[in-house]
């Protein structure tokens, strides 16, 4: 990562990403279970759900001076890739939204099964 990353407020996960945590997480489960599981746990840690879009899969998150986007693609019946991009509001971040991202796919980890990362079949 280049030192012009400490500056960035927005990050996105993707299968072409050279940092480890920014790879898309599979998890083998019903559509719908994944998102009840992330619309709950993260309300847990004080997220506001804002909107769910089950057109477009997406779901929106707000959390202090940040603005999650969570993407759920339905990859097979029970496989859905999660993919996040978050939109901060700091001065100087310093890489706080890829640590952000870290810790959500950890709470999910936990709650859900993790079949792969990375969004490429290995």
């Amino acid at each position: 990562m280049a030192l012009s990353d400490f500056f960035l407020n927005d990050f996105e996960t993707s299968a072409k990403a050279e940092d480890s945590r920014l790879l898309p997480h599979i998890y083998q489960n019903d559509y719908y279970a994944v998102q009840n599981t992330i619309s709950d746990k993260l309300k847990q840690v004080g997220m506001q759900l804002l909107n769910v879009d089950n057109t477009y899969h997406e779901m929106l998150f707000e959390y202090k001076k940040a603005t999650i986007v969570f993407t759920l693609s339905e990859l097979g019946m029970y496989e859905i890739e999660v993919n996040i991009k978050i939109n901060t509001h700091y001065l100087l971040p310093f890489k706080r939204p890829i640590k952000m991202i870290s810790q959500i796919y950890e709470i999910l980890d936990h709650s859900l099964y993790l079949k792969n990362k990375g969004g490429l079949y290995e």
